[in-house]
């Protein structure tokens, strides 16, 4: 591994088993050149990088059925991405690309160059340091969207284990220092403004006084009406006080001519 570098290229054995029609053949080893590389000498948080995987060499398994120009190579290769800080500690991405044959290829035939997967890397919150590493992966071979036959290569788990390509990255934050460009001056044009923005409207404030209960022998204005002395109800029944003040002005009327009788025989 490369301790400050953006490539690195290994040639390692890779256990490959073939499915044909859906059923697993016996797994055979190849030894394939796997080239990793970075788009980046160093990571930024939260933008994105890209990261390919390039297999080839002269051991790659032949094909297990006969490729027409119309068929397809598919290759997906899995890239292991470890990071530290507050990132996840370890996560895979598995880019995918296809390729047609130029040419018919015969079963057991040599397979065509085999197409660059890409894949873009984002960098976390918290991470200082990436390291990405070539890990399986898996060739299919398609008639449209149908896959014919595959094969699935895996590195060994067991010792010797191999050193698979991969690569370090530091990875920085973003700087937030602000920028010393200056901004335009606004204009000192002094012609008028075309704004279409409506003129404000006067405001008008409406304020409701709320007043205590009147006692049942005072006027009380009607829901509703003005406080005008018109209108308004004498008690709970005003006919008693109208009849009472009409007894008050008989009884006065009568009393005074009872004085004015008695007086007279003392007259002349």
């Amino acid at each position: 591994m490369l301790s400050s570098a953006t490539a690195d290229t290994k040639t390692v054995t890779y256990s490959c088993t073939p499915t044909l029609a859906g059923q697993p053949g016996s797994a055979t080893d190849y030894d394939v050149t796997v080239a990793l590389n970075s788009s980046v000498t160093a990571g930024t948080v939260g933008t994105g990088f890209t990261a390919t995987v390039a297999l080839g060499g002269t051991a790659l398994p032949p094909a297990p059925v006969a490729l027409e120009t119309t068929n397809s190579i598919q290759v997906a290769a899995e890239i292991e991405i470890k990071g530290n800080g507050g990132a996840a500690a370890i996560a895979t991405v598995t880019p995918s690309a296809s390729v047609a044959p130029a040419a018919p290829i015969s079963i057991g035939g040599a397979l065509p160059a085999l197409p660059t997967p890409t894949a873009t890397i984002t960098p976390s919150t918290g991470t200082t340091q990436l390291i990405l590493t070539a890990k399986n992966f898996t060739l299919r071979l398609m008639n449209g969207t149908t896959e014919t036959a595959k094969f699935v290569c895996t590195l060994p788990t067991t010792a010797p284990l191999p050193t698979p390509a991969s690569a370090t990255l530091s990875v920085t934050t973003a700087s937030s220092s602000p920028s010393t460009s200056q901004s335009p001056s606004p204009s000192s044009s002094t012609s008028p403004s075309t704004s279409n923005t409506p003129t404000p409207r006067a405001t008008r404030t409406v304020t409701e006084t709320a007043t205590a209960d009147v006692p049942d022998d005072q006027v009380e204005t009607p829901d509703g009406g003005v406080a005008t002395g018109g209108g308004g109800m004498l008690g709970p029944d005003g006919r008693v006080f109208v009849l009472t003040g009409t007894a008050i002005v008989l009884a006065a009327g009568v009393g005074g001519l009872m004085l004015r009788s008695r007086r007279r025989p003392q007259q002349g």
